[in-house]
């Protein structure tokens, strides 16, 4: 017998997703002309956003190539210099280089990933937790015309149509979907009621084609942390070396105090560099204006709650703690969304 769940995710689609869906703005998007450093100022510029399209103009017409997000732009410190011990060591010269730099640096962004809005939300998540992708660009359909489709005007209007009309429409996040399915929890049944302990790094298991089993493996045992005492500069290096998309904050007990992910690099330009040099807490504050609490649960929490809490605080992850908050895991949008797959 089918699950709720599965029956649910089946039978909806991305368009249903969409169609609820609140567009704050239109889609914001930069050419692959465009620098490195612009990358940046646009995530810092909207805070709202993780990652933007990368298009080409082809015949007055946008065709995208990439999604880059954060994640890009750490590999690409990598690949500039961040195993050195210092920022010193980093080469910032190519952060006025053309962002065309960025594509493919990491997994999501080798390829572009697009899906039509027809496809199920089964086969979405899929997309979302086995190819380690954040974001998709939902394809719109260009209506063809039918009647007299064969003269010479009706033909140059559709062209002219077509130029004016982007290639692509939407990115849809995994936040949205977590969203809409939270919106829709008495359609989902008891899956909604397991508990947290459960599914702390349960995306792990699709992870064969970037992480070898060790390093998963131990990702899921023993969430990646510095103390309070590090530098910003540490954070980076340590979220590279472990494949980690953030890093707990610990304090001298252990306990967590605040996190810091690739999304803190937004805003880096050569001036501020150095800035990752400071200690992690004051770099954080920064960048932030004040030192946000990251999100947290107990191994009892369910899955419900857990999808209301990163929903409400837009947050991307929680950390499971246990009685003294120390982190014992992390539980990522991935996560939450890889178990209704089973």
């Amino acid at each position: 017998m089918t699950s709720l769940h599965s029956q649910f995710l089946a039978t909806h689609t991305v368009a249903d997703v969409l169609s609820e869906k609140k567009q704050g703005h239109d889609l914001i998007d930069i050419q692959v002309t465009a620098t490195v450093e612009t990358v940046f100022e646009t995530l810092l510029a909207n805070a709202d956003i993780l990652s933007v399209p990368v298009y080409r103009k082809f015949n007055n017409r946008k065709d995208y190539v990439a999604i880059i997000d954060a994640f890009d732009l750490l590999s690409t410190l990598e690949e500039q210099g961040l195993s050195s011990g210092s920022a010193k060591g980093l080469n910032t010269e190519f952060l006025s280089m053309p962002v065309a730099i960025l594509v493919g640096m990491t997994k999501s962004s080798s390829k572009l990933w697009t899906c039509q809005p027809s496809i199920s939300l089964t086969q979405l998540i899929e997309l979302f937790t086995k190819h380690r992708v954040h974001r998709i660009l939902v394809l719109e359909d260009i209506p063809v015309r039918t009647d007299q489709a064969d003269t010479e005007e009706n033909a140059a209007i559709e062209l002219e149509q077509q130029a004016r009309k982007p290639s692509a429409g939407r990115l849809i996040s995994q936040t949205d979907v977590i969203r809409y399915l939270l919106e829709h929890n008495h359609e989902l049944g008891p899956i909604l009621d397991i508990s947290a302990d459960s599914f702390a790094g349960h995306a792990l298991k699709y992870a064969e084609e970037y992480l070898d089993e060790a390093t998963a493996s131990k990702l899921k045992r023993t969430p990646v942390s510095i103390t309070i005492q590090s530098q910003a500069w540490d954070a980076l290096q340590k979220m590279s070396t472990s494949h980690a998309t953030c890093v707990a904050i610990v304090d001298s007990d252990g306990a967590l105090v605040a996190e810091m992910s690739a999304a803190d690099l937004r805003g880096i330009n050569p001036n501020r560099i150095e800035d990752l040099h400071r200690p992690v807490l004051v770099y954080l504050k920064t960048c932030q204006g004040s030192l946000k609490k990251p999100l947290s649960c107990r191994a009892k929490f369910s899955l419900g709650q857990l999808m209301s809490g990163v929903v409400r605080n837009h947050g991307h992850r929680s950390w499971l703690v246990d009685s003294e908050d120390r982190p014992v895991g992390c539980i990522t949008l991935s996560d939450i969304l890889s178990v209704f797959l089973g």
